[in-house]
């Protein structure tokens, strides 16, 4: 008797909780898709430019693959990724992440490198 009393309660919590998951796993897909989105721009924006660029110059595809194994190698790994690289705190001297926008040791601001990383 018991039993059949506290069933309800657990199948209902057990409805709810797949409610919950059902409707994360939705707001999760639809921020894939924006993200999907973003990349599929940014590739159109990038190829777009190159060519502006090399339409304007006697750049080459051999130099572009050149400059991008160059800025990949940056952060001292050749893996496809920009990785934060370790500068120098203009207030305290001290090691920050390029990845932070203040020092952690003096909160100094840090100016990046480079304006597309961060």
């Amino acid at each position: 008797m018991l039993w059949e009393s506290y069933q309800p309660a657990r199948v209902a919590g057990a409805e709810r909780a797949a409610e919950n998951a059902e409707a994360k796993v939705e707001r999760c897909a639809n921020k894939v898709e924006d993200l999907q989105r973003q990349v599929e721009r940014l590739s159109l924006a990038c190829q777009a430019m190159w060519e502006l660029l090399r339409g304007c110059s006697d750049l080459t595809e051999e130099d572009l693959e050149k400059r991008i194994l160059e800025v990949d190698g940056r952060d001292g790994c050749v893996d496809g990724k920009i990785g934060a690289q370790a500068l120098d705190c203009p207030s305290c001297g001290r090691k920050t992440s390029s990845k932070r926008s203040t020092c952690v040791m003096s909160g100094a601001p840090i100016k990046r490198p480079y304006p597309f990383v961060g």
